[in-house]
């Protein structure tokens, strides 16, 4: 079955919550590198978070596209190609303002892409678990002059997140969505442009490398990959994924910690030379 590029989800994906990668999973990439077959990461992960991992794979050049789509990047460490921002990005900051809540600012940015003011909405936990940030002194200043991908806050009960959640959604200057925190603990909120999705992501992609979006294989196992899943050429998720994205598969495996990888080949016709 022929493929022109294959796209992978991150967490619950391609590696463990602690960021290991199964060998099985690593020797489907060598087998795509072979083959002259990109692979691509597609996570809700910023990039300084995401080559963090990564690099001690050795897939720290790998092409991306980030932040569920907001970001896509020739390589983790490399030229942004297209960038999704908000575009009223202070007015994003002052609903976090009324809530009380000072958030954690995403930024297209080679080094820090993660920028806060005097106080952040998250706690060691979120701090410790990655790199790439920066502490501002006027972080009003810091998003005017910056293209805004993002915002979040984490750790915070629900009763605190929801009036947030509904006034950026009602304002209609971006998108805010709602889960469970697990780093910190109890819940956090994310928040990034309208309509962007990790298709779109994959989409702008394609048209910057010629590689026509319809005939890719994408694996991944969360709500955040239902639109790149649903229009793929092959569908691959594990098995421990929910039912609803189960039902979107073409192929199920078994998850990455158990090695499930090992199945693509077959799945992809990676050892069939009329295929890929």
């Amino acid at each position: 079955m022929h493929v022109n590029a294959v796209f992978s989800d991150l967490d619950g994906t391609f590696w463990s919550p602690e960021m290991e990668i199964h060998p099985n999973s690593l020797d489907v990439v060598r087998a795509l590198d072979a083959k002259g077959v990109p692979f691509v990461i597609a996570t809700g992960r910023r990039a300084r978070g995401a080559h963090h991992g990564l690099k001690n794979y050795g897939l720290g050049s790998y092409p991306a596209i980030l932040m569920n789509g907001a970001l896509v990047r020739t390589a983790l460490d490399g030229e942004t190609l297209s960038v999704f921002a908000i575009e009223q990005a202070l007015d994003v900051l002052s609903i976090f303002r009324r809530g009380d809540l000072e958030p954690v600012v995403y930024v297209d940015h080679p080094e820090n892409d993660m920028i806060f003011g005097e106080t952040i909405a998250a706690g060691d936990a979120y701090l410790a678990s990655t790199v790439g940030y920066e502490r501002v002194d006027d972080i009003d200043q810091a998003i005017a002059n910056s293209a805004v991908i993002g915002f979040g806050a984490f750790g915070f009960p629900l009763q605190l997140l929801e009036p947030i959640e509904a006034e950026i959604n009602r304002s209609g200057l971006a998108t805010a969505v709602i889960g469970v925190s697990h780093l910190e603990g109890d819940h956090g909120i994310m928040v990034q442009g309208h309509n962007i999705d990790k298709q779109v992501g994959i989409e702008s992609w394609c048209s910057a490398t010629g590689i026509d979006p319809t005939q890719v294989a994408v694996i991944g196992d969360g709500h955040n990959d239902i639109e790149m899943l649903e229009a793929a050429k092959i569908a691959i998720v594990p098995s421990n994924a929910p039912p609803e994205i189960r039902d979107l598969a073409d192929a199920i495996i078994p998850p990455n910690e158990d090695g499930g990888w090992e199945q693509i080949p077959a799945i992809l016709g990676l050892d069939d030379p009329a295929t890929l």
